[in-house]
């Protein structure tokens, strides 16, 4: 079998640890061939001699202003060169499957040819997307999930309230949910030696970001519990638009950020942590998520409290609340919890991503694509409909990187002046030009 994963996520984004990446791996190491279609290069692309083939919308044509433009909800130019290149790496013998994450308009586009073309259509939705725009998630066209749902052959949703809120649209949905390698989760004994520990020591790995993590509650529970140490993880404030997490919680001496952190090191600060949290908004947008840190925290045998997410209550070891004060006494409470570590390898060995690869590759096995008889071989043209918030984050993140250029260019300047003047010091603009050189040019 043939299969394209179209993902919003790079390839190594999280590690690799996302859902994408991980059903790629597993339908290929049965033996199944893939196409990964991410939006731009990763950094590494890890495939461990399997058979897959990574490439990104920008080396298949698409150009950055073109790839910007729809990350920020605005319409982008036609895709036919784009469409030409990805079917020109699959192969006419071998049954074809498209999947498709997320309702990005650039790949909802190339639909109507890809069924031309003999392949079966999948909507595997990671989140509900339906409640993003509502976050300012502009990338996520509205009238591009209807159509990805109404041309699909096979509905998912990673949660029951993502396959219900599909189910809107009239279609049936079923649920794979996420999953998890625990082998690379085995507690380790080594502590990470920045990990400060307190009466309680708390963690948090993930995206530091208003629309993801609720600082009031966790704001609430540094307050209320000056003896117990919260150690957050991850990059902070990734989207400067929006309220920052960090200006709301930097004053607190009990909470620590760490930035950024390798997830092959994350083990080792979980070896000091006596409870992960999970603070999650309480909004639509949570309440249809299965986060794969919670998979991640319990292979790590810690107990979780969460926030707002019902569809987490009936895990091991994981507490739900829906207040702030409910919070901090669940955490407290977990602290208190003996974890069994059969329980929770029995329940994890259920959890495998081989587990939830072979239910797609059921649930495609029992289902025929429809007819392609009088399918269009044209791309769609967009299906954005920016309003004046999209435009507006679009010309906020222009600005942005023009002043990141700007900086740049006044490091080159400093370096040229240091080649003439050894008083100037060469080695230190060098450095700060190469941690910008990384991030020019790439998605918010």
């Amino acid at each position: 079998m043939n299969v394209i994963y179209f993902s919003t996520l790079a390839w190594d984004e999280a590690g690799g640890a996302h859902n994408p990446t991980q059903i790629s791996r597993a339908l290929a190491q049965r033996g199944h061939s893939v196409l990964f279609v991410e939006p731009q290069p990763a950094a590494t692309r890890n495939v461990e001699r399997l058979p897959i083939e990574i490439v990104a919308l920008t080396e298949l044509g698409m150009t950055q202003t073109e790839l910007r433009r729809a990350w920020f909800g605005l319409p982008t130019g036609e895709l036919a060169g784009v469409a030409k290149n990805i079917l020109a790496r699959i192969s006419e013998t071998q049954t074809r499957v498209a999947i498709f994450s997320a309702p990005f308009d650039p790949f909802a586009r190339m639909i109507p040819l890809l069924r031309a073309h003999h392949f079966k259509i999948v909507y595997y939705a990671m989140d509900d997307f339906a409640a993003a725009p509502a976050l300012g998630y502009t990338q996520f066209v509205t009238d591009a999930e209807i159509f990805l749902v109404h041309e699909s052959d096979v509905l998912l949703g990673v949660t029951p309230h993502i396959a219900n809120s599909l189910a809107r649209f009239g279609n049936r949905a079923q649920v794979i949910p996420n999953g998890i390698d625990a082998n690379l989760w085995q507690r380790n004994a080594a502590r990470a030696p920045n990990a400060q520990r307190g009466e309680l020591t708390l963690g948090f790995w993930g995206t530091l970001m208003e629309a993801m993590f609720d600082t009031e509650i966790v704001a609430h529970v540094a307050r209320a519990r000056p003896r117990w140490r919260i150690h957050l993880l991850g990059a902070v404030d990734p989207e400067p638009h929006r309220p920052s997490v960090r200006e709301r919680l930097k004053n607190f001496p009990n909470i620590f950020f760490h930035g950024a952190i390798a997830h092959a090191e994350l083990p080792k600060y979980a070896a000091a942590f006596d409870v992960a949290l999970a603070p999650f908004p309480e909004n639509d947008f949570t309440r249809g998520r299965d986060p794969i840190k919670i998979y991640e925290y319990l292979a790590a045998q810690l107990p979780v409290v969460a926030s707002y997410a019902p569809q987490l209550e009936q895990l091991p070891y994981v507490r739900v609340a829906y207040s702030p004060q409910e919070f901090a006494q669940a955490i407290q409470d977990a602290a208190q919890t003996r974890v069994h570590a059969r329980v929770l390898n029995e329940f994890l060995a259920q959890q495998t991503w081989a587990a939830r690869a072979d239910m797609l590759l059921q649930i495609l096995g029992e289902t025929h694509a429809r007819s392609n008889k009088n399918a269009s071989r044209e791309i769609l043209p967009s299906f954005a409909k920016p309003d004046a918030h999209a435009v507006m984050r679009y010309a906020n993140a222009l600005e942005q990187e023009l002043a990141s250029v700007t900086q740049w260019a006044r490091e080159l300047e400093a370096i040229a002046q240091a080649r003439s003047n050894p008083s100037i010091a060469l080695g230190t603009s060098l450095e700060r030009v190469k941690r910008f050189v990384p991030t020019f040019g790439r998605r918010n």
